[in-house]
C-alpha cells in the first residue's frame, strides 16, 4: 500500500510530530510526505522519509467575508496543486493529517481519484461550518479518524457513523537508564537554575490562551503562598497569531506581578521534551479542551505524574486517582490542591507514575496506534467490512 500523508503546513506542532511517528512505524504500508518547503519537510527528510514538497497556502477562519473568500480561494488552489502531484505518483490512498487538509484533498477527488482519510486531530466546529463540514464528510470521506472520543463527539454519529475511526496518538517508548535520568535533571535543572532539592513543575505547549499557561503560573504562585519550594518552566512559545505573543506578554508580566519571576521559567520551545520531563516532578495540563494531550502519554511514558484539565480527551487518557489527577478548567484552588496532594507525598507522586508508565504501555504506544491506522488502509482498499479501530470505552476505567 502506497499511502499519501498530506500536511498543508511545514510548520510542526503535536499533530506534525505524530503523523511523523505513524509514518516512520508503518510495517505493512508505505509512506510518501506530500508537505510544503519547510520544517516538517526537513524532518520528513532526516527521519528518511520519502517526501513530495508541494505549495501551501495557510488559511485562518474569518468573519471577514472578503478574507473568508479569499482564503478559500487559496486553499482550493493549493488542493488544486497537491492533486495534480497526486496524479503523478503511484499512490493508493490519502491520509489527510487534519481537517484542513482533508478538506482541500477532497474537493478535488475527481482530479486525483483516490480515498481520502481524514485525520482530525482538532475539536471540529460546530453551528453552520460544523454542518458543512459533516455534510461533505458524508459524500467525499471514506474514513474519518478521530485521536480521542471528544474529538468524534463533535461529528455527525447518524451521517458519519459508519466511517468514523477512534486511534488515540502513541510514542516510542524508550527505556531510560536511572543515571541517564539523574543527568538529565542535573543539567536541565542547573540550565533553568532550578535547584535540585526543589519541585519542579513544567508545562508544555504552545502559548496561547486556551492552553491556559496562566492558571499554571497562578497555582506557582499559591503553592510558593502555602509554603512549598517549587519551581515551574513554561515550555512552548507563541506563534501564529498575535493574540499569542501579546498573551505571552502577559504571562511574563503576571509572574512579575506575584513576585514570582525568579520562580517562572519561559524556555521558549525545546526539542528535549523527554529529558525536560525527566527532570520534572509533575507536568500540568490546564487547557480548555485539549482534543488528546501528545505531551501527557510522553511524560507519563517517563513515570511523571500528570495533573490535567477534566476536559476534552484528557479524561481518555488519565485515570483519575490511579495514574494522575483530574480538575475542573479554571479552578485554580483545585489545582493547587492536586499539586500540592502529590508534591508533599512522594510515595503517592512514585506510585502514580508508575501506573503512568505502565498505563502508556498498555494502551497509547505507537505500534499499538500504527496497527489501528493500517487496519484502516487495509479494510478501505479491499473493499471489506468495517473494522473498528479501537475500543469506544477505553479511557473510562482502569483497563
Amino acid at each position: 500500500m502506497n499511502i499519501a500523508f498530506y500536511n498543508h503546513t511545514s510548520v510542526v506542532s503535536g499533530a506534525e510530530i505524530s503523523l511523523l511517528l505513524t509514518a516512520r512505524n508503518l510495517s505493512k504500508a508505505r509512506p510518501f510526505l506530500f508537505v510544503p518547503e519547510g520544517e516538517l519537510l526537513e524532518r520528513a527528510k532526516e527521519s528518511g522519509l520519502p517526501v513530495i514538497s508541494i505549495p501551501s497556502y495557510r488559511a485562518r477562519l474569518s468573519k471577514n467575508p472578503f478574507r473568508l473568500a479569499k482564503d478559500m480561494l487559496g486553499m482550493a488552489w493549493a488542493g488544486y496543486k497537491f492533486a495534480q502531484t497526486i496524479r503523478r505518483h503511484e499512490i493508493d490512498l490519502i491520509h489527510a493529517n487534519s481537517l484542513r487538509a482533508g478538506i482541500m484533498a477532497v474537493l478535488f477527488s475527481w482530479l486525483h481519484r483516490r480515498p481520502v482519510i481524514w485525520h482530525v486531530r482538532d475539536i471540529p466546529p460546530q453551528g453552520v461550518v460544523g454542518r458543512g463540514i459533516n455534510q461533505l464528510a458524508k459524500w467525499t470521506v471514506q474514513a474519518l479518524v478521530g485521536i480521542s472520543q471528544s474529538v468524534l463527539a463533535g461529528f455527525d454519529q447518524k451521517k458519519l457513523g459508519d466511517k468514523l475511526h477512534l486511534v488515540h496518538n502513541g510514542v516510542e517508548l524508550q527505556e531510560i537508564a536511572a543515571i541517564e535520568r539523574l543527568r538529565y535533571k542535573k543539567n536541565i535543572r542547573q540550565e533553568l537554575n532550578t535547584p535540585m532539592q526543589s519541585h519542579a513543575m513544567v508545562i508544555i505547549g504552545q502559548i496561547t490562551p486556551w492552553k491556559r499557561q496562566i492558571d499554571a503560573i497562578r497555582a506557582a504562585y499559591e503553592l510558593r503562598q502555602a509554603g512549598h519550594d517549587v519551581h515551574l518552566w513554561v515550555v512552548g512559545e507563541a506563534k501564529f497569531r498575535q493574540e499569542n505573543i501579546e498573551y505571552m506578554e502577559k504571562l511574563k508580566r503576571l509572574a512579575s506581578d506575584l513576585g514570582i519571576e525568579d520562580r517562572v521559567r519561559f524556555t521558549g520551545f525545546r526539542n528535549d521534551v523527554l529529558e525536560i520531563c525527566c527532570a520534572a516532578d509533575l507536568l500540568f495540563l490546564c487547557s480548555d479542551s485539549e482534543p488528546f494531550g501528545r505531551v501527557i502519554i510522553e511524560a507519563m511514558s517517563q513515570s511523571i505524574p500528570v495533573v490535567g484539565t477534566n476536559a476534552g480527551g484528557v479524561p481518555e487518557i488519565i485515570v483519575h486517582n490511579h495514574c494522575g489527577l483530574l480538575y475542573e478548567v479554571g479552578d485554580v484552588e483545585e489545582l493547587v490542591q492536586c499539586a500540592s496532594r502529590l508534591l508533599t507525598d512522594s510515595r503517592l507522586r512514585q506510585l502514580m507514575g508508575s501506573n503512568a508508565a505502565r498505563r502508556v504501555r498498555e494502551h497509547f504506544t505507537i505500534q499499538s496506534t500504527v496497527d489501528k491506522v493500517e487496519k484502516i488502509y487495509a479494510q478501505l482498499l479491499s473493499g471489506g467490512s468495517r473494522v473498528r479501530a479501537e475500543n469506544p470505552e477505553v479511557g473510562r476505567g482502569i483497563t
